[in-house]
């Protein structure tokens, strides 16, 4: 069945020609749209649970915590393995869910089980945290804030109120940790004697703290016909107001200054940050699932120049940034798909050897790309590794189905037809051809967006993109190509005379003449091209990913059970010095955050790699 597909579109030029500019327009809007990313979206079917309770040994923690979630947790289908973590103070139980889970669901079900479990665990707990492991919330920027001017505590506020908000405030930013630094406390230290001779005690009060130092509503009040609302301030301003705190005791009041000593001052200092051994203080930013690496990170670090720029004293040192590797892969990818489009055109060039067929033919590279970020973009898909990939192995496929076509065409051209009748009726005549080859194409790569596993859910925009490029190919080659090709060829009488393809053509006929008199000799020599290809796939590395050339390193320092923050400190202290006499070291980073588990991770960055 031959539907004329391309005879229509070449007596209709002007519906074709509108058709192609609307697909590059909304194509290069949706392309700047993309958001630009070091992997695809892929959702781990792996949900965590913690519970923290301050102070608790790791066997408290197993028996009372760890092991009541697990036993709810069996209940819940779908359930692959489930893993627990027990430290000072902290149980983390992590729990993965057979591949395909719907991992909303799986993260209800288990919030549900631990809900029913609240009855049977401590009191003293904080509430449960259910969670699922999501791998676009891990940290993409690591800066050191250093502020020489300030004490810890308020260069611990400054970041908490004033560069936390700036920060949020950017567009795909979803949270910012602060590292090392001390919180701002209020210490209030009690006096035994007085107390004792006061007839007074701790728990009076703390109990007196609690009341009176709270904000509350005191309902509502017509006043002049207007109803206002009515709050009870009871919050002290000053360390002078929690001094004159007044305790009612026994049907008399003691002031607290007479039995305490009340302070301004900071919390106890758990975790520690470390540059190059300087204590400093850190934040790590964690964008939204859906924003781009390279926006959010370009963002942070114009806001952090607003931040300089207002408060001079405070500088902030890069650490470590994924967004910048993100960034120069992309860019890297992005040459490599140019010069592919470039080379190919050479390529069709030496055997069409004829710039207007090789332009036909060429338009059909970018015609075909570009209209394919529309559908990236329908479907929340990425320019990332992946999707990169696709468009760069699908470069070379493009351009079959207009070569095929210009090539039926130029047939007829030299047979003495005009283009315009050799387009008519060669684009036509091979037309199901063509439609064969796209289809072949496609039943190869569209499955593999199906593949099961968390690999599939790398390689779903892998070959989706393949399948759906290779498709507007198609209808590039089926529309576009035709209607070039009969009002762009020249006709046979026009052209000098040249020899088709140069010396290609007398070449590869001679190497084919020569191939099909000795058919034993080219067996062997296609079995051992073969056989020499396995021997030496059998040599190459086996991964899910190449090993990445970033310029920071992860290590991983784990410390006795039992050891205090001093000890970690000093081991920290030997591993940076040891890291920093490194020639291609720049600057080592420690970090304690977890104060509960004697672990510390160094990044240790060098210079940037070009």
């Amino acid at each position: 069945m031959n539907l004329r597909i391309s005879a229509w579109a070449i007596r209709n030029p002007i519906p074709v020609a509108m058709l192609f500019i609307l697909l590059t327009v909304a194509g290069a809007v949706a392309y700047m749209r993309l958001p630009v990313k070091m992997f695809p979206n892929a959702s781990l079917p792996i949900v965590t649970v913690t519970v923290t309770q301050s102070g608790a040994a790791p066997a408290e923690m197993e028996n009372q915590i760890t092991r009541p979630i697990e036993n709810a947790l069996t209940g819940v289908s779908g359930i692959k393995n489930i893993n627990s973590t027990i430290t000072t103070g902290t149980s983390s139980t992590t729990v993965e869910f057979e591949t395909g889970t719907e991992i909303q669901r799986a993260v209800d079900d288990v919030r549900t089980a631990v809900e029913r479990t609240r009855a049977e665990l401590p009191n003293g707990i904080d509430p449960p945290t259910v969670q699922r492991l999501d791998l676009d919330n891990t940290p993409i920027a690591t800066y050191a804030v250093s502020a020489p001017d300030m004490t810890a505590s308020q260069l611990a506020w400054f970041i908490d109120n004033d560069v936390a908000r700036v920060l949020q405030a950017q567009t795909g930013v979803a949270r910012i940790s602060r590292i090392g630094g001390a919180a701002r406390e209020i210490n209030v230290i009690l006096d035994p004697a007085r107390m004792a001779a006061l007839d007074i005690n701790a728990a009076q009060v703390n109990s007196a703290l609690a009341a009176f130092n709270v904000d509350g509503t005191g309902g509502r009040s017509g006043v002049g016909g207007v109803e206002q609302s009515i709050r009870v301030i009871g919050t002290a301003q000053t360390v002078a107001a929690i001094r004159e705190l007044t305790i009612p005791v026994q049907g008399r009041y003691v002031r607290l200054s007479d039995i305490a000593e009340v302070g301004d001052g900071q919390s106890e200092v758990r975790g520690f940050a470390r540059l190059d051994g300087r204590p400093v203080v850190a934040i790590q930013v964690s964008k939204t699932s859906a924003a781009s690496d390279v926006a959010v990170d370009r963002a942070v670090a114009r806001g952090l120049d607003e931040i300089a720029a207002q408060h001079p004293g405070v500088a902030f040192i890069q650490i470590a940034r994924t967004a910048e590797q993100t960034a120069r892969s992309f860019r890297s990818t992005v040459h490599v798909l140019l010069e592919g489009i470039l080379l190919a055109i050479i390529v069709v060039w030496l055997f069409l050897r004829d710039w207007r067929a090789t332009l036909i033919a060429a338009t059909a590279m970018p015609l075909s790309l570009i209209p394919t970020f529309i559908f990236m973009g329908m479907m929340g898909f990425s320019l990332n590794g992946i999707t990169m990939l696709a468009l760069t192995l699908v470069i070379g496929i493009l351009v079959d189905d207009a070569i095929v076509e210009v090539e039926n065409i130029e047939k007829r051209i030299e047979r003495g037809e005009a283009p315009y009748q050799a387009a008519l009726i060669g684009a036509d005549a091979i037309g199901l051809a063509v439609i064969a080859t796209t289809a072949t194409i496609v039943a190869v790569f569209a499955p593999v967006s199906m593949m099961p596993g968390e690999a599939g859910q790398f390689f779903k925009e892998f070959g989706l993109t393949v399948a759906v490029a290779v498709l507007f190919s198609l209808v590039v080659a089926r529309l576009l190509t035709p209607l070039l090709a009969a009002y762009f060829l020249l006709p046979h009488s026009a052209r000098k005379e040249a020899s088709k393809a140069g010396g290609l053509m007398p070449n590869h006929a001679r190497i084919l003449s020569w191939a099909l008199d000795r058919p034993k000799t080219s067996m062997a020599i296609g079995t051992l091209l073969f056989v020499g290809s396995l021997v030496l796939a059998t040599t190459l590395a086996i991964g899910f990913q190449p090993i990445q050339n970033r310029n920071f390193a992860y290590i991983a320092v784990e410390g006795a059970p039992g050891a205090t923050r001093a000890d970690m400190e000093a081991a920290m202290s030997k591993a940076t010095a040891i890291l920093l006499r490194e020639p291609d070291v720049e600057h080592v980073f420690a970090q304690q955050d977890r104060p509960a588990a004697p672990f510390c991770p160094v990044v240790a960055t060098c210079e940037p790699v070009r």
